[in-house]
């Protein structure tokens, strides 16, 4: 109820901010560098933004500015880092708990990608059950059960209730995640969330892990990108397993700023079918 009160009180959230703080001051630095970059300098998100802050200089009600541009550059570090990573960890624990999962991903990707010597974006229209997979481990185990803090700009009513403008808003994706009412089977690990019954990717409305409408994830077709290349990728080369005396896989969340998996140990053994590294063209 009183977020600003966690930076008086002390204990280990108090990390949290001096992190932030060495991140801001990081940005802020790269900010200055780039105004001192001539024209000819290449065009990046940070150059781009300084470039709209110029323009709206006589605009009353523009959003543009430096502390504005410093928050959404770090919006884009958390969202483009820590979750990627914490979904690609689940999707190996999933694979290692659910092995016949594993070893139709792989009959999929040998199938249709052959020899072929890396995986492209494009390849995921022909692989519907890895892509579903995928789907899967992110509605299961959405990094982010609770999306980003947002501020009512103006007093507005939802469904009949008053939200009063300053209202501090959590949208529960969780919620939407696990409704009964959208999902089969919305506590289980089941690809066919996002299967028709000939086996074709299907999508899914309350597919939410990255929020949506305006204030979706601006990460959103970047991250769909890493995570399906990565995954595709290590599920041709290895198959994973846990090693030989180990008491299990541990399923519960660890709390923090994403809800990651339990430090555990799982084997990678190199796939005898799995292609030899090399370039191909158009891969990524």
């Amino acid at each position: 109820m009183f977020p600003w009160a966690l930076r008086r009180l002390p204990g280990p959230h108090q990390e949290i901010f001096r992190h932030y703080k060495a991140v801001r001051g990081f940005i802020h630095q790269e900010i200055i560098r780039h105004k001192l970059m001539g024209p000819e300098a290449p065009k990046d998100f940070i150059s781009c933004y300084l470039a709209r802050i110029t323009e709206a200089e006589d605009d009353p009600v523009s959003t543009f500015s430096e502390e504005n541009l410093i928050q959404v550059v770090i919006d884009l570090f958390l969202g483009g880092t820590d979750t990627t990573a914490t979904t690609l960890r689940w999707a190996l624990i999933y694979m290692v708990q659910h092995e016949a999962v594993q070893e139709r991903v792989q009959q999929e990707l040998d199938m249709v990608l052959g020899t072929t010597q890396a995986v492209c974006y494009e390849d995921r229209e022909r692989l519907p059950y890895t892509r579903a997979v995928l789907h899967e481990v992110q509605r299961l185990s959405s990094v982010v059960a609770v999306g980003a803090v947002r501020h009512c700009v103006a007093s507005t009513r939802v469904r009949g209730y008053p939200v009063p403008k300053g209202t501090i808003v959590l949208p529960n994706l969780a919620s939407v995640l696990y409704d009964p009412e959208c999902w089969e089977t919305p506590r289980e690990f089941n690809p066919s969330h996002f299967l028709d019954k000939d086996g074709n990717f299907v999508a899914n409305e309350a597919f939410l892990p990255f929020s949506a409408g305006h204030r979706v994830c601006p990460g959103d077709q970047l991250a769909r990108m890493e995570l399906f290349l990565t995954f595709a990728t290590l599920l041709r080369t290895f198959q994973f397993k846990l090693p030989e005396g180990s008491p299990g896989l541990r399923l519960e969340y660890v709390f923090g700023g994403t809800l990651q998996p339990q430090p555990q140990e799982i084997c990678a053994v190199p796939r005898l079918s799995s292609p030899s590294s090399g370039p191909r063209e158009k891969s990524l």
